[in-house]
């Protein structure tokens, strides 16, 4: 098993390599480092090495740290964006459940982000006095990742898929998103609703379980999950998969965290939810012992016992949190 890592920019270094040491222990793989970032942008003057497709395509999967792209002075780029439309990683799949004595409510909801179009499709034009962004949301594209969500329900056991949009303003773009979802739906023995953006994070914080499984547009996904995350008890504990038909690539959902670069105490939980969501994809393919779920079951273990980094008011650090995760798994 061959296993493609970018450790990522600010503390993305230290999760990953925390987390390869938990790896390492746990399961037989080769991990194949690709460079890229933030940081190899400043050493080299680009974003990643210039055979990193090719060496990401002869692994099995992508473990990635979270990559910076600066909004401010020499740009380029993002390495996400490319990534995600090279290997076409078209479904991003963030569950969000919570942790007693953190999270302010109960929560065990999967949300479904369609990863490829919408606004982050990329398409903006400006002048002078004014700029434009281009939406766009395809009837292929919105049946696709309809498909892979009512799927992944029934897979997961669940019965709900709820479909968020804002279709009462946007009633071509999420209209043509939210018909194609009902057109989906009815090809599947589970309930599907739908539910408005702004009304959907009002929901995700004032009641317990608000929501099973939730379909989005890119956009309202990755601002929703942010709010997940927030129920949960920080962004820290939360990883996420992107995946495509052939290939998947697995992150924390939290940013670089410059802040505390270096400094050792960044949570890791996120990036080891992110490698047992990988062990998990790869045991669908036959390609990995099954493994993801007995890592979560450590994770839990080391949080009911308060093992905890400072952002969830712990002192605990990276490394240490990473050892007593291992001690679990070892008994």
């Amino acid at each position: 098993m061959r296993i493609a890592v970018i450790k990522g920019d600010g503390v993305g270094p230290e999760i990953m390599g925390a987390t390869l040491s938990l790896l390492e222990r746990y399961i037989g793989a080769d991990f194949i480092e690709i460079k890229a970032g933030k940081s190899y942008f400043i050493e080299e003057g680009k974003p990643i090495e210039d055979n990193a497709i090719e060496k990401i395509r002869e692994c099995d999967s992508l473990l990635k740290g979270p990559v910076a792209t600066p909004t401010k002075g020499p740009s380029y780029p993002s390495v996400n964006t490319l990534l995600r439309r090279e290997f076409k990683l078209y479904a991003n799949v963030r569950p969000f459940r919570s942790y007693e004595g953190i999270s302010i409510r109960r929560i065990d909801t999967i949300l479904v982000r369609e990863n490829l179009e919408c606004l982050y499709y990329g398409w903006e034009v400006e002048d002078e006095d004014r700029a434009i962004a281009m939406r766009v949301i395809t009837k292929r594209g919105a049946e696709r990742i309809s498909e892979f969500a009512f799927n992944l329900a029934k897979r997961e056991g669940r019965r709900r898929v709820t479909a968020i949009h804002k279709r009462n303003i946007l009633k071509r773009t999420d209209g043509l998103f939210l018909d194609a979802f009902y057109r989906v739906a009815s090809k599947f023995d589970l309930r599907a609703d739908d539910e408005i953006v702004d009304a959907a994070g009002y929901k995700l914080v004032k009641l317990d379980n608000a929501f099973d499984v939730m379909l989005t547009p890119n956009l309202y996904g990755d601002i929703l999950s942010d709010v997940a995350a927030g129920v949960v008890g920080s962004i820290g504990l939360c990883g996420s998969a992107q995946i495509g038909e052939d290939f998947a690539a697995f992150e924390p959902i939290h940013g670089t965290g410059e802040d505390i670069a270096g400094k050792g105490v960044a949570n890791p939980i996120g990036m080891i939810i992110a490698a047992s969501m990988m062990l998990d994809w790869l045991w669908e393919r036959g390609r990995s012992p099954k493994r993801g779920e007995k890592i979560r079951e450590a994770v839990d273990s080391v949080i009911r016992d308060r093992i905890l980094t400072p952002d969830l008011g712990g002192d605990f650090r990276t490394e240490q949190v990473v050892e007593k995760i291992v001690d679990r798994l070892r008994d």
